[in-house]
């Protein structure tokens, strides 16, 4: 009831605030001095936006050959239907011109990239076309080509794989049962995600409530402990992150509880975040920046 009474309250907010405000998503990146283990060390990130404030979201750190990589979705108005790109960072802040990896006539969005051996793999957003799509690269880091589906005839959203105690485990929220994407959290495990054979968990759904189990980035180990990065979604879509610990990780067992929560705190003028990714001590996070229409 209580989070009811809040969503209303948010939404009529919302709503007031969208006709004196423009806004897009945008991508903070930077390099650590240690570890990432305070919050306070997102407030010093660099910045990166659509020129023409467009969408820059679902962001995505690759390390290859000594070079530093962000994939993400990106939307703009040649096509409206999210695509994915990748840019460049350095560690003066700068970064090159996005160059679009990846266009179909289906939405596409959250770009897990992943590496296996030596080859990267990648998992996009794809519940439109109602598969979970397993991507190859073929020549690091534009050319990618469809290695197989995951999962089919299946609407889900931000599919996250994460390989733990010798099993492939597929994070997701499906809408099985539910009104909306993030009520719920399902797995999936597997011995070998490139020829699987995909159980479901049997405590499926493992989480279950009100818009706030929605992935929203890889699990990594924070202050020692195993986090997941879940939307909560009751102040906007994408208004902040919550990062729960694991307690339990098996197939047949699975516990998680909220450890932390990330706003938005950096820019007084964002209002949102949804994604983040974590590599010891490089972090990239997404936001949504609100600025003044022109009267």
């Amino acid at each position: 009831m209580i989070r009811s009474i809040q969503k209303k309250w948010y939404k009529y907010q919302q709503a007031k605030k969208a006709k004196s405000y423009n806004s897009h998503w945008y991508i903070r990146f930077g390099w650590l001095e240690q570890p990432f283990t305070a919050l306070e060390q997102l407030d010093s990130l660099f910045e990166i936006h659509s020129p023409r404030k467009f969408t820059f979201a679902d962001s995505f750190y690759a390390y290859e050959n000594d070079r530093h990589f962000i994939f993400f979705e990106e939307v703009d108005d040649e096509h409206p239907v999210g695509f994915l790109s990748v840019l460049e960072v350095f560690k003066d802040g700068t970064y090159t011109a996005p160059k679009a990896i990846l266009k179909l006539d289906y939405h596409l969005s959250y770009p897990c990239v992943f590496k296996i051996d030596n080859t990267w793999y990648m998992v996009p957003e794809t519940f439109s076309n109602k598969t979970v799509e397993l991507w190859k690269c073929t020549e690091f880091p534009l050319k990618w080509e469809k290695h197989s589906n995951l999962l089919e005839n299946i609407e889900t959203v931000d599919s996250t794989p994460f390989y733990h105690e010798g099993l492939w485990y597929l994070f997701t929220s499906t809408r099985r049962d539910c009104k909306k994407f993030g009520d719920r959290l399902d797995l999936f495990f597997t011995e070998d995600i490139l020829n699987p054979n995909w159980q479901e968990h049997p405590m499926n759904p493992v989480c279950k409530g009100k818009i706030q189990y929605r992935m929203a980035g890889k699990p990594f180990f924070y202050r020692n402990k195993l986090v997941r990065p879940s939307q909560d979604s009751l102040k906007r879509y994408g208004g902040h992150i919550e990062l729960k610990e694991i307690i339990k990780l098996s197939p047949k067992e699975y516990e998680e509880r909220l450890y932390e929560t990330i706003y938005p705190e950096w820019n007084k003028e964002d209002d949102g975040c949804h994604t983040i990714d974590v590599h010891s001590n490089f972090v990239v996070v997404d936001a949504i920046r609100l600025t003044k229409k022109d009267n």
